[in-house]
C-alpha cells in the first residue's frame, strides 16, 4: 500500500507541474497577443532597398579592387625586363655529349665522307662521258674534213665543181 501512496503523491506533484506549465504558456500567449496589437510599421521594402544598395556597393568595390589588382599586375609585368630572342648555333651540345660524339663521329662523318666521294665519282664520271662523246664527234668531223681535203686535192675540175655546189647547198 505504501507503494501506491507514493505513486499517488508523485502523480499529484506531476499534475501541479503540468498546471504550472499550462499557466506559463497561457501568459506567454497573452504577451504575444499584446505584442501583435502594437502597431509596428512595415519596413521590409525599405530594408530590401537598403540590402540591394549594399550588394551593389559590394559589387562596385569588388570590381574596383579587381581593377586595381589588374593594374598592379600590368605595371609589374611592364616593369619586368623584356626577354630578347636568342639565336645560338651550338657546335657541341650542352648535354648528352657522349651520345652526340657517338652519332657524329661514329655515323655522320663516315657517311658524309661516303656521300662526298660518291658525289665526286658521279660528277667525274659524267664529265668523262661528256668529254668522250665530244672527242668522238670531233674525231668524226676531223675524218670528214680530211676526206674532203683529200678529194679536193686529187679531184678533177668537174668533180671540184660538184664539190663546191654540194658545199654551198649544205652551208645554208
Amino acid at each position: 500500500m505504501k507503494d501506491i501512496n507514493e505513486l499517488n503523491e508523485r502523480m499529484n506533484s506531476n499534475e501541479e507541474i503540468i498546471d504550472n506549465l499550462v499557466k506559463k504558456a497561457t501568459e506567454l500567449e497573452k504577451q504575444i497577443a499584446k505584442a501583435t496589437e502594437i502597431n509596428i510599421p512595415d519596413y521590409s521594402s525599405v530594408l530590401d532597398t537598403i540590402i540591394r544598395e549594399i550588394r551593389e556597393l559590394k559589387l562596385v568595390t569588388k570590381q574596383d579592387q579587381q581593377l586595381v589588382l589588374l593594374n598592379a599586375v600590368k605595371t609589374k609585368l611592364d616593369d619586368q625586363p623584356k626577354q630578347s630572342r636568342q639565336i645560338r648555333f651550338l657546335l657541341f651540345p650542352e648535354t648528352n655529349q657522349g651520345q652526340y660524339y657517338k652519332i657524329v663521329f661514329g655515323r655522320l662523318i663516315p657517311w658524309g665522307l661516303v656521300f662526298l666521294v660518291a658525289t665526286y665519282i658521279f660528277i667525274t664520271g659524267y664529265k668523262a662521258i661528256e668529254i668522250y662523246r665530244n672527242n668522238d664527234s670531233v674525231n668524226q668531223s676531223m675524218h670528214y674534213h680530211r676526206a674532203w681535203l683529200y678529194l679536193q686535192q686529187h679531184a678533177k675540175k668537174k668533180m671540184l665543181n660538184a664539190m663546191d655546189d654540194a658545199y654551198k647547198k649544205t652551208d645554208e
